[in-house]
């Protein structure tokens, strides 16, 4: 067979597998070009009723609603704003009406999928009513049933599908639906990025070894800063948020003020994603000491956290650099070897080219080298330019070599602070340039531009580390009483039972006196497993407290692992500003045996002003089960000191070997350490709730590592993980964390447990020292924390932490 293409004849076999490999790879691209992952805050808008029937006042049942659904596709939270505006003047009588969210058609997994109920009064007297809320979501789908009810009846015109169903074939890869997990995703919030824009005349040179090593481009958004969420929990899956310094003043100028105001509660909501693990990047900053003060943030410096910033910036630039003086070379030595006759492309002569003469060893321009399309095609790209697009590339890098200058220039001046679980950057340009900016702050990012990896949870999968913080010996084999009750069994069965049926001549009544006392033993044996569990609620709380030493407000990460001998009626409560994920026991299960087709939706959610109200079906009975929830907490309080007189190396002067700390907390403070800002350690047992304490100095730093290490292994989640740990290395999947940091890290540092207790195991296990301006302490976990009120709390612990006043 022959095939014509271009004018060149491919009769040749290997001609014939090019073209093959061509078609087939053409056929895989649109494949995958089919589906793609929703933007950032895409929002589906509705409004009911669609079809209004005939003769009715605007239709419906006296109003119509406008609904706005943001965040379908994705793990996280779905944002659901609804407006009802009454169509026949302000209402006579109250109405009591709910929203249902129901997933349909495809999720993935499905049993993780939620039915979510949104209760909504539309008071006596008024004619317009707003709702704002957010909903948990444990899978990957994008396709929901809207419904508004009343009094717990449908209302035929309110309902309505919103959303797709995705194919089937994008979920063979967690890479395919879970693309925000992978991408950096920047949005620009009243300012946009500086072009960076290759002209068409300008030809593109990708060396093969930087083709290889491409990483997926992120993705931008721009947007106002009235139409950004006010939900901290809306923007987990934005990676870095660049803003104007003066944008900020809005919440500095009154950040307490009680009078709505869309713009402060924006900035607010980036304060807390900030706090929660986000990056901030701030153009045309103040210093970091006046910056601190519009965030009311506590901006710690640490010159060797500067040290690594000036060196990370200098890293990416130079790297760069070595790009450009590639590119060059290549340009340089192409240019040497492209004849004067065939400067031209028009003047190429396609009869008197010989594929034989082309060494495929030397760079392609345009795809690297011995790429498939210059193979057999046509001549390669080299002889396929013209002067005037060389001069063009030429240009091109000179222009990119000023813009390097331009950014380690203000670079330079730029500072990084860390903050709670996020950072934040402030710049002196007006403008950004992602030309490097973008290489810089993906590095600064790292896993935190995966939600999951942040968050330290995977809802969908579960892995074998949620074994490591199991309440101990419940719902397990109690082996030793079995081995007990095994062992009188076969005593009774055999001398004590053999003997006295021997003795007294009665041997045949071993017939039933076996079968009896095996079914006695069986009948202990499982009644002692019911009853050693109890009929209640247990629960075991990890709580990790991050508190902000300038304004007293705390963001906390809680992981609580739940027992019912009886499943609770009552289902389980949550604050209704708290995210809250799942953590199931997994491990086993593979990706690709994941269901997705939805046929019934067992798990339901109320929220309404104050809580998230689960169902009983979220704690099975006789099953550990596990939360994993993040809240943000206002005023809080904070640790104070006072009597550090500096510190005099000479000993002309005696050193304060004390100092008096003061709480504002509303709770005790145990084994509290204290890192003062010049890097001195101090510790006191005990600090009750709003009292002061003094605080004795550690004189030796050896011995401040020990107390934060066993502070840490004291209460150090432990279990194995080794069956999780061999599924990465496959291309079966079974555990996604571990994907995503291979994917992410490249053989870096695995982070699994989120950033919160990735921050305590680093600094009190691995470094062994606190950095300068905080402390760390243990209490007992809120009361709030316990989402079943008569639970009973068993090897519990709260972790506090953060930056002193």
């Amino acid at each position: 067979m022959m095939f014509g293409c271009g004018g060149v004849r491919t009769d040749s076999p290997v001609s014939a597998v090019v073209l093959a490999l061509l078609i087939t790879g053409g056929m895989i691209a649109e494949a995958a070009a089919q589906f793609s992952v929703p933007e950032i805050l895409s929002t589906h808008r509705v409004e009911l009723p669609s079809d209004p029937a005939p003769g009715s006042a605007g239709g419906g049942s006296g109003f119509k609603a406008a609904i706005e659904v943001t965040d379908l596709m994705g793990v996280g939270y779905v944002a659901v704003d609804v407006t009802l505006t009454s169509t026949g003047g302000p209402m006579t009588a109250e109405r009591n009406l709910s929203l249902r969210l129901t997933p349909i058609d495809r999720h993935l997994p499905a049993e993780r999928a939620i039915a979510t109920t949104f209760p909504l009064t539309f008071p006596q007297g008024q004619t317009q009513v707003e709702l704002s809320r957010s909903s948990p979501k444990w899978t990957i789908g994008n396709s929901y049933r809207i419904e508004i009810f009343e009094d717990g009846a449908p209302l035929s015109q309110y309902s309505v599908e919103v959303g797709s169903r995705f194919p089937g074939y994008a979920i063979q890869s967690p890479a395919t639906v879970l693309a925000n997990e992978l991408t950096c995703n920047f949005m620009f919030v009243e300012t946009k990025p500086v072009p960076v824009e290759v002209p068409a005349d300008v030809i593109r040179v990708i060396p093969p070894a930087r083709a290889r090593n491409a990483t997926i481009p992120p993705t931008v958004q721009t947007t106002s800063l009235s139409r950004l969420p006010t939900d901290w929990r809306r923007l987990r899956d934005l990676d870095c948020i660049i803003i104007q310094g003066d944008k900020l003043e809005a919440f500095a100028s009154d950040p307490t003020a009680t009078t709505p105001n869309r713009q402060r509660e924006a900035i607010r909501a980036i304060r807390d994603w900030v706090l929660m693990g986000g990056t901030l990047v701030v153009l045309e900053a103040p210093d970091a000491i006046r910056l601190a003060q519009t965030l009311r943030l506590k901006l710690l410096s640490q010159p060797q956290e500067d040290q690594l910033f000036r060196a990370l910036v200098a890293g990416v630039a130079s790297a760069k650099t070595a790009e450009l003086e590639d590119d060059r070379s290549i340009l340089s030595s192409w240019v040497e070897r492209v004849p004067a006759s065939q400067s031209d492309p028009s003047q190429w002569d396609p009869s008197q080219w010989d594929p034989s003469q082309w060494d495929p060893s030397q760079p392609d321009p345009q795809t690297g080298a011995g790429s498939i399309p210059s193979a057999g095609f046509g001549p390669p790209p080299v002889q396929r330019t013209s002067l005037a697009q060389r001069t063009a590339r030429t240009r091109w890098i000179e222009d990119r070599e000023a813009r390097i200058k331009t950014f380690t220039s203000q670079w330079s001046q730029a500072y990084r602070r860390d903050v709670g679980g996020g950072q934040v950057v402030g710049l002196p340009m007006e403008t950004f340039d992602p030309l490097l900016g973008f290489d810089l702050l993906e590095q600064l990012i790292g896993f935190r531009r995966s939600a999951m990896l942040t968050r330290g949870v995977d809802p969908m999968m579960g892995d074998f580390r949620s074994r490591r913080w199991l309440i101990p010996g419940v719902a397990e084999p109690p082996v030793y009483t079995f081995m007990g009750i095994l062992t009188l069994f076969v005593l009774l069965v055999g001398p004590v039972a053999y003997r006295w049926t021997t003795r007294g001549h009665r041997s045949h009544l071993m017939f039933l006196i076996a079968p009896a006392l095996a079914l006695v033993t069986t009948a202990a044996m499982f009644t002692y497993s019911i009853v050693s569990d109890g009929f209640g609620t247990t629960i075991r709380v990890r709580q990790l407290t991050w508190i902000d030493g300038a304004s007293g407000d705390a963001v906390e990460r809680t992981r609580s692992t739940l027992f019912a001998g009886i499943s609770p009626r009552t289902g389980l409560r949550f604050s209704a500003d708290e995210e809250v994920m799942a953590y199931p026991s997994g491990g086993q299960q593979m990706w690709q045996d994941l269901s997705s087709d939805l046929n019934e939706v067992r798990l339901q959610v109320d929220i309404d002003q104050s809580e998230q109200w689960l169902d009983p079906a979220f704690l099975p009975s006789r099953t550990q089960t596990q939360f994993v929830t993040h809240r943000v907490r206002r005023g809080v309080g904070a640790i104070s000191f006072s009597g550090a007189t500096p510190f005099d190396s000479g000993g002309s002067v005696p050193n304060a070997t004390a100092i008096e700390l003061s709480s504002s907390l509303p709770f005790e403070l145990r084994d509290l350490v204290v890192c003062t800002p010049d890097g001195r350690y101090w510790s006191t047992d005990k600090i009750d709730a709003g009292s002061t304490a003094a605080a004795k100095w550690i004189p030796q730093t050896q011995d401040a590592s020990k107390l934060l290490g066993n502070l840490y292994i004291r209460y150090r989640p432990v279990g194995a993980v080794s069956e999780s740990g061999r599924s990465t290395r496959s291309r079966r999947i079974r555990d996604l964390p571990l994907f995503l940091n291979r994917e992410l890290s490249r053989g870096g540092v695995v982070v699994t447990d989120g950033v919160f207790e990735h921050w305590l195991n680093d600094t009190l296990f691995v470094r062994g020292e606190l950095p300068p301006g905080t402390f760390v302490g243990l209490s007992s976990p809120s009361r709030d924390s316990v989402p079943i009120g008569d639970a009973e709390q068993v090897a519990s612990v709260r972790y506090v932490m953060g930056t002193l006043q």
